[in-house]
C-alpha cells in the first residue's frame, strides 16, 4: 500500500485550519505525514498549529502565494503520493 503525504497550504485561514487538520488526522487510513505550509499568515494560524504540535509538520515562509506554498509542501513530502 502506498504512503500518502497530505499538504495543506494556508494563509490567514486560522478559522478553518483546525477543521482541516482534524479531518486529515481522522481519516480511516492515516496519512504518513501532514505538512502545513504557513505562507506568511498574520492571524491566529500559529496558535492553531501549536495545538497540533507533534502530530503535524509545519513549514513557515514569507508570503509567496498559493502555488509557491503548494510547491514547498510537495518538495517537503516524503510519501509516495501527495494529497493537496
Amino acid at each position: 500500500m502506498s504512503t500518502v503525504s497530505v499538504v495543506i497550504p494556508t494563509f490567514n485561514y486560522a478559522r478553518f485550519l483546525g477543521r482541516a487538520l482534524d479531518s486529515a488526522l481522522g481519516q480511516t487510513l492515516a496519512p504518513a505525514e501532514i505538512i502545513v505550509v504557513d505562507d506568511g499568515s498574520t492571524d491566529d494560524t500559529p496558535a492553531v498549529l501549536e495545538r497540533y504540535s507533534g502530530r503535524i509538520k509545519v513549514h513557515r515562509q514569507a508570503n509567496r502565494g498559493l502555488s509557491a506554498a503548494r510547491n514547498t509542501g510537495i518538495a517537503l513530502a516524503t510519501g509516495e503520493l501527495v494529497a493537496l
